[in-house]
């Protein structure tokens, strides 16, 4: 969502590639395979609607971007790729260009260091959503990861299946609530970041429009915003497929990083 709102709501370029997972995968928080696989369904849509068009309008600059950089991703080893490479042909055209992946969050340190050797003082934005919430979230993605849906009255089964048998999934978990670390390691080399609420960023629309325009010193449409995020509201709580065990059970494990986001932001702005 936040992609969306600074894609249409400011003069950021986005990357037609809403996650380019770069660092991610240069420093092995992310498997190569995984992104090369991923990239290469990209591709593979993308044909089967070229093939099946009979309007081809929607090829510009955007669209040559996206398709240049799934091709890129994945036929060469990142360790080959630039980073700023990836946003040819869009380079030139602005001034200001983004992307969000989240599991920059977890680099190393190493890949922090990294980033800020690329980039510079980029302007880094880091958001927080309660972390069991984010958690049940991140298990309907994986669930639903290249399917049509997932089996809603098997959810929390496999949820609490999950816990117990995938460590190193639950390893990355742990470390994407672990919102702390990730503000001390990137504010240590980065000037500016903003760490930003999503309960917040979606309840409070003109509030968090001045918080972006203030730090990222762009103008921010506040009407074409509200737009965006009007539709958002009704999902902020919902974790109605665990029940009060489950729920228990995850609260207790991300206690520490719950209590983080009430001191850092207030004890309603990331909300369960």
């Amino acid at each position: 969502m936040l992609h969306r709102v600074l894609s249409e709501c400011t003069p950021i370029s986005m990357h037609p590639v809403k996650e380019l997972h770069y660092y991610d995968t240069l420093f092995g928080v992310r498997e190569a395979r995984v992104l090369k696989v991923f990239s290469a369904n990209q591709l593979s849509m993308e044909w089967d609607r070229l093939i099946g068009a009979d309007d081809f309008s929607y090829i510009d600059k955007r669209y040559k971007c996206f398709v240049r950089t799934n091709k890129i991703l994945w036929r060469q080893n990142i360790r080959h790729v630039e980073y700023q490479d990836l946003f040819r042909p869009l380079l030139g055209e602005n001034t200001h260009h983004g992307e969000i992946t989240p599991e920059y969050m977890v680099l190393p340190e190493a890949g922090v260091r990294r980033m800020r050797r690329d980039l510079g003082d980029a302007r880094i934005i880091l958001l927080a959503r309660h972390p069991v919430r984010r958690f049940v979230s991140a298990f309907k993605l994986l669930k639903a990861y290249g399917k049509a849906s997932y089996e809603a009255h098997d959810f929390e089964r496999e949820l609490r299946q999950a816990i117990e048998d995938m460590p190193a999934w639950m390893a990355h978990q742990d470390a994407l609530n672990d919102y702390d670390t990730a503000l001390r390691r990137f504010g240590g080399l980065f000037k500016n970041v903003l760490a930003l609420p999503y309960d917040l960023l979606v309840t409070q629309p003109a509030q968090t429009r001045r918080r972006l325009q203030d730090f990222l010193r762009v103008d921010v449409d506040g009407s074409a915003m509200e737009r965006i995020l009007e539709t958002r509201v009704n999902a902020l709580g919902d974790v109605g497929e665990i029940g009060v065990a489950t729920e228990k059970r995850l609260r207790d494990r991300y206690a520490a990083s719950d209590r983080f986001l009430a001191e850092t932001f207030g004890p309603d702005a990331c909300r369960l």
